[in-house]
């Protein structure tokens, strides 16, 4: 029997001062822009925009963005999530989901298929990524450097369109599975900032939930008759 591992994180950006100050450091004019007050203008009205975009978009970059939540299912049982809060750090999540996943971990098995939206790409890359930085060591059975394709990957997103790019929430429109509502990835930091924790990890739990359905559906459509 195949057990799957339904596998989802959320990531914050940096709250490093001095990567904040390298990043807004190196937002600069165009090199078409000479005269100073052209530059002063720009450094007011622009470049704050700019300087933060930049800063959101470590969120996806583990040497300096961060994993908040871990949401995980095994198979078809309820999703369950951890989070960075309280006394619980950032290296201790990472340990903790070693450790839980060792624990809950369907007996008879290695290597469990892990499935999750862009999974090969994101995900696992991103968490092992933290732990490299972290000194974390991660499952013995968690994959390392896998692509969509490997052996103990099911990526929803490769497994729809090979190289084509589509969200988890078009995706699931695609497939009439309710879809994530208002709220998107982009609301993360934001929420997490605002004390909105536990609506994080909430969401993070229910794109689980809306992965195995994806998964599910396209089992079904490659002939797993028990999806």
């Amino acid at each position: 029997m195949t057990h799957y591992l339904y596998l989802d994180i959320e990531t914050l950006p940096t709250n490093d001062a001095a990567v904040m100050a390298e990043i807004a450091a190196s937002v600069t004019p165009p090199g078409s822009y000479k005269k100073a007050e052209t530059i002063a203008e720009w450094e007011r009205e622009t470049k704050p925009a700019l300087v933060k975009e930049a800063i959101a978009k470590t969120s996806f970059s583990g040497a300096a963005g961060s994993v908040c939540v871990i949401g995980w299912a095994w198979n078809d049982a309820e999703p369950r999530s951890l989070q960075v809060a309280g006394d619980m750090t950032e290296r201790q999540l990472l340990d903790c989901m070693s450790n839980v996943l060792a624990d809950t971990r369907p007996s008879g098995f290695e290597r469990p298929v892990i499935v999750g939206h862009y999974v090969a790409g994101f995900d696992i890359r991103f968490l092992w990524q933290r732990a490299f930085v972290l000194g974390v060591p991660l499952p013995a059975w968690f994959p390392r450097d896998p692509k969509p394709w490997s052996d103990g990957i099911h990526d929803t997103m490769a497994m729809w369109g090979g190289k084509e790019s589509i969200s988890l929430d078009d995706l699931c429109r695609a497939l009439l599975i309710a879809g994530k509502g208002n709220m998107t990835g982009a609301d993360v930091a934001g929420m997490w900032a605002r004390g909105e924790q536990e609506a994080v990890a909430a969401y993070c739990r229910d794109d689980v939930s809306r992965v195995r359905a994806v998964h599910q559906r396209m089992m079904i459509a490659l002939g797993d008759v028990a999806a």
